[in-house]
């Protein structure tokens, strides 16, 4: 039941994500007509809001309803979450979206990429009760998930083949090593 939750949760969010992309249109800060301007968009209306949207559903409803909180617990729902905001995301991005010179490599990597980040989330948010540090940890998990989600749109939006391909590289390869820290951490817990 929970997990269902968690997936409206990232439904139910969509909806800041939408307004400040439209917002951002309006105030034509979105698309690559600077690098000040695409930094802005890429970092602070995209990633920002896009992360707090997974954030805060997260870690102030889907965690508190829980009495065992692991790295893994974490993780799992931060990607659902981001699996319900993503699809939702995909879809009002191909109808109505405004493209923001983004190229087809967007569309075929959108869903791998926020799950990724959304492990980077969900690690450290999840890390928190275990070392009883909760403000910190899960202000790192929001953190690099928005560096990580900022650079992607960035490389995107700058049609960077070499940037991107790093980045999904490294995101990869960081997300990999923290889901199989996660179970290291759950099986020390048990």
């Amino acid at each position: 039941m929970l997990l269902v939750q968690a997936f409206f949760w990232g439904v139910w969010m969509i909806i800041p994500v939408i307004l400040i992309d439209q917002a951002a249109h309006y105030l034509m800060i979105d698309g690559a007509r600077s690098i000040r301007r695409m930094i802005a968009y890429s970092f602070v209306f995209v990633a920002f809001v896009y992360q707090i949207s997974v954030f805060l559903p997260l870690r102030f409803s889907v965690l508190r309803k829980m009495r065992h909180k692991t790295p893994s617990t974490g993780i799992l729902y931060a990607v659902v979450i981001t699996l319900g905001l993503t699809s939702i995301y995909a879809i009002y991005y191909s109808l109505l979206g405004n493209k923001s010179g983004l190229s087809e490599h967007f569309f075929w990597s959108m869903g791998p990429v926020s799950m990724a980040i959304a492990v980077i989330t969900g690690f450290f948010t999840g890390l928190g009760d275990i070392r009883k540090n909760q403000f910190i940890d899960s202000m790192t998990g929001l953190g690099a998930a928005t560096v990580f989600l900022g650079i992607y749109r960035f490389s995107l939006l700058s049609s960077d083949v070499l940037l991107f391909w790093m980045f999904v590289t490294v995101t990869v390869f960081i997300s990999f090593i923290l889901f199989r820290k996660s179970l290291q951490k759950t099986a020390e817990q048990h």
